[in-house]
């Protein structure tokens, strides 16, 4: 009966969830989450139009750079960017995916909802961030980053926006000062 049960999990533990329970964050087939968390200052290399934001563009960045900070915490501070770097297996093929970001609402309308398109191509890493830039928008709560292809939701990754004094360990790795306490 052990051997049997061991074999279930084996097998159940190759098996691709349809659906993660509410609030985890999740990626299937073909996206691969290569990380997730936050970059301390991103200089941006050029911008463009993206019509489904507050902004009406985004920034275009490097794609290569790494996290700085692997986390789900994000303190609302101007110049803080965080997001998900993440790839298509290969054999997935190039394909254009929406990137979708949800958080409370924000600025006079009221915005709850964000999003842009972004070219995927398989084996190459994409970085999607959100930057804190103006006061509107450093509203605490949960904000989750994800990616839709063809109607279908393929990633979710869950952050929580704290005030400055909530992540000090973020904070330290950032500026290189001591906000523990």
């Amino acid at each position: 009966m052990l051997r049997l049960l061991s074999a279930l999990c084996a097998v159940l533990a190759l098996v691709p969830m349809a659906h993660a329970a509410p609030g985890e964050s999740y990626a299937r087939d073909p996206v691969v989450i290569i990380d997730h968390g936050i970059i301390c200052q991103v200089t941006p290399e050029g911008a463009r139009e993206a019509p489904d934001t507050m902004m009406g563009a985004i920034n275009l960045i490097e794609q290569t750079r790494d996290m700085d900070v692997t986390t789900r915490v994000v303190p609302a501070k101007a110049g803080i960017s965080f997001g998900v770097k993440f790839t298509l297996r290969p054999g997935a093929g190039d394909r254009d995916v929406t990137i979708l970001v949800t958080h409370p609402p924000m600025g006079p309308e009221g915005v709850t909802t964000e999003s842009w398109i972004s070219p995927l191509s398989e084996g190459r890493a994409s970085l999607n961030l959100f930057t804190f830039e103006f006061p509107y928008e450093m509203v605490p709560g949960p904000w989750v980053m994800a990616i839709e292809a063809d109607g279908e939701r393929l990633m979710e990754q869950h952050f929580e926006v704290v005030s400055e004094l909530a992540a000090p360990a973020v904070l330290s790795v950032c500026y290189g000062q001591d906000f523990v306490s």
